[in-house]
């Protein structure tokens, strides 16, 4: 068994500094690997990856449910300052404001702002299919926009239902949804 498991210990997909609050604001999962050695020659895919050499399956780390999380660092000395618990891995990018927010996504399809500073949940809508991009903000006359895209994609997913069965049950589709702040 080894901790993290090959997808690593934090989503690929990116995280945010806020020089504001001086933060970095990352995702990560914390899910083991159990791997056996299997025999030379050719290997089934093993939860929709193979790499040819061994069985891989995703399992609890020790002590504790596999989950994820989103949390807010302080870049030089690694501190957490704050971290919001996810029964499912977030695999969506995250995006901080000058206004002292942080937007993300989680695979459920919920879309949430939480206090830059705290973590305290802010805003959230149920977008009807899980975040898998980056949020986007821009201005237009004044008048700022957060732009999320969803749809659950991507090897990622399909891997993690290893450890997070529930993911095969989670609604498909793709949205560019737009909100505007106030």
């Amino acid at each position: 068994m080894f901790c993290p498991n090959l997808l690593g210990s934090r989503s690929w997909n990116h995280g945010a500094y806020n020089p504001a609050t001086k933060l970095w604001y990352s995702h990560g999962m914390e899910v083991c690997n159990t791997v056996t050695g299997a025999k030379q020659g050719e290997v089934e895919a093993i939860n929709g990856l193979s790499l040819g050499l061994s069985e891989i399956t995703l399992v609890d780390p020790p002590g504790k449910k596999a989950d994820g999380y989103l949390a807010a660092f302080e870049p030089i000395s690694g501190k957490v300052k704050w971290k919001k618990r996810f029964e499912l891995p977030p695999i969506s990018s995250v995006l901080t404001t000058g206004g002292g927010l942080v937007f993300t996504g989680d695979m459920r399809g919920n879309l949430y702002a939480f206090d830059a500073d705290n973590g305290n949940e802010l805003w959230s809508f149920a977008a009807g299919s899980g975040a898998r991009g980056g949020p986007v903000s821009y201005a237009v006359n004044g008048k700022q926009y957060v732009v999320i895209p969803t749809g659950l994609g991507s090897h990622v997913p399909g891997f993690l239902a290893g450890a997070f069965p529930q993911i095969k049950n989670l609604p498909g589709g793709a949205a560019l949804i737009a909100f505007t702040l106030d």
